[in-house]
């Protein structure tokens, strides 16, 4: 974000499925104007309460990430999204459009998730073994918790983007940085180095995170 934006001082910052808002915590503590929306109140309801608690000027607002009639045109710099947030999208058009359509022009989204790579297999580390095909995007239905998810393809995603009319700037593919990844909770401190091993863990050997800078074009 840095790096395509510069300093987030001063600058209209808007993140998108914002969950558990470190994110948003992280860029009003920089300076930015930061307004975080998320589908879930509750989420909301506990961040606007550490928010407060920080003295961070965030404003919360609850709405689908795939029509934020609430938000006006043209009035971001910066977009973000972050890990987890595709999974949760059933029309990834109808989310790109509605980000190009409140960033100003030149403003930026810039977005890092699970790579596609990562969900074809089975949830264990050795043998790798194949669970689905990659190009079975679901959705997929969680009988436990009523929920559905969606396993987009690379191409799904960048084609996505650029239909809407983004301008692709940078695209990085990245390892797990330890093995929190391969634990069911990212927060938990790192137990096992071998799982950053591919030769201990074959899955190791594909990139863990997409991450890519968008750019709306400026207006001629």
């Amino acid at each position: 974000m840095l790096e395509v934006v510069g300093s987030m001082l001063g600058k209209d910052v808007c993140i998108i499925g914002s969950g558990d808002n470190y994110v948003a915590f992280a860029l009003s503590g920089m300076g930015a104007n930061v307004v975080s929306i998320d589908i879930s109140a509750r989420q909301l309801e506990v961040a606007a309460k550490r928010a407060h608690q920080l003295k961070l000027p965030i404003t919360f607002v609850q709405a689908d990430a795939a029509d934020l009639k609430s938000i006006g045109d043209s009035g971001f710099d910066l977009v973000f999204s972050s890990n987890g947030f595709f999974v949760w999208i059933a029309d990834l058009q109808a989310v790109f459009e509605e980000v190009y359509r409140i960033l100003r022009p030149g403003g930026h989204y810039v977005f890092y998730d699970v790579h596609p790579f990562q969900r074809p297999w089975k949830n264990q580390m050795r043998p790798i073994e194949v669970a689905k095909r990659y190009w079975e995007t679901g959705p997929f239905a969680d009988e436990t918790s009523g929920t559905f998810e969606f396993n987009w393809t690379l191409a799904d995603i960048v084609n996505s983007l650029a239909t809407s009319g983004f301008i692709l700037r940078h695209m990085l593919e990245q390892s797990a940085e330890d093995s929190r990844f391969w634990q069911d909770a990212s927060y938990l401190p790192e137990t096992d180095e071998t799982m950053s091993d591919w030769v201990d863990n074959p899955r190791a050997a594909l990139p863990a995170w997409l991450a890519a800078a968008l750019q709306r074009p400026q207006m001629r």
